[in-house]
């Protein structure tokens, strides 16, 4: 993906702390006076919202109007930017759209509710702070970026006479073209999915019809799921080891559409990649 939608997600703590991390307490403080504001709990509001993901409530969802609120006070007030405002809200409708596909049964796994939790408290902490750590580059040209790049490519192949002169004209055009495209799609500093999809897939044709790049279908976490999947009814597990499984399997698949979404942490990348990995030995996956 060359476009991702940057998403923090780091667990943070709200408990009181010594007297001498005075930022530290401060940073804290706001929180706690958010989720208080947001839930009317104060510092408990994570063990009020783990309550009722137990209860297959959806609390996020239910309280959105009211985030959606504090974000629009907190841009009329000057405490966050417009940009910063808009990324805020479109990071927690993600969060919603994850809670309600994780929640779609009913109930929320242990990792589930740890999840959220932990990207909730990082969306918690933007609007405390009144920035993201990334300094709020939410999304750059990087069409644009890339077009002196592309024309150096294209006059390659050209020169190698991979393609005629002409092909190579139109092969400028339409990445001018592209650019534009782009431009129109940053005009608010975001992409959505679908915009950002849309670039994907252009960029692609148009270095297919440049002719100098191979693609190979990526070995991803979905195909990597697959495989475990056609892999079980024939490893010679026994019926009862195999249901365990595909309850496992059934956990990954919705970690890793949830991941899909968004840009996740290395760290939660090494534990998406280390339970795939776990789960193709015990399958008995060939790879």
């Amino acid at each position: 993906m060359r476009l991702p939608l940057l998403l923090v997600a780091a667990a943070i703590t709200v408990t009181a702390v010594p007297a001498a991390a005075q930022t530290t307490t401060s940073t804290r403080d706001r929180i706690g006076q958010v989720l208080g504001n947001l839930l009317g709990v104060g510092n408990s509001a994570n063990a009020s919202l783990d309550g009722q993901w137990r209860a297959g409530r959806l609390p996020l969802s239910n309280q959105r109007t009211q985030f959606d609120a504090r974000v629009d006070a907190d841009v009329r007030g000057g405490t966050l930017s417009q940009a910063t405002g808009a990324r805020l809200k479109a990071d927690y409708t993600a969060l919603v759209d994850l809670e309600g596909r994780y929640g779609a049964d009913g109930t929320f796994t242990t990792t589930e509710r740890g999840d959220l939790t932990a990207r909730y408290n990082a969306v918690l902490q933007v609007l405390a702070d009144g920035r993201y750590a990334d300094g709020d580059v939410y999304a750059r040209a990087e069409v644009s970026e890339g077009r002196a790049e592309f024309i150096r490519r294209v006059d390659a192949a050209i020169a190698s006479r991979k393609i005629t002169r002409v092909a190579g004209t139109r092969l400028k055009s339409d990445y001018a073209a592209l650019v534009q495209i782009e431009a129109g799609y940053l005009r608010d500093g975001m992409l959505s999915d679908s915009e950002r999809d849309d670039l994907d897939a252009r960029l692609d044709a148009l270095d297919i019809r440049v002719g100098d790049v191979v693609y190979t279908a990526p070995v991803t976490a979905k195909t990597r799921l697959d495989a475990i999947a056609r892999a079980l009814p024939t490893s010679g597990l026994t019926t009862t080891a195999r249901a365990q499984l595909l309850v496992e399997h059934g956990d990954l698949i919705r970690l890793e559409a949830a991941y899909a979404r968004m840009t996740p942490t290395a760290e939660e990348q090494a534990y998406l990649e280390r339970r795939l990995a776990e789960l193709e030995l015990r399958a008995r996956v060939v790879r």
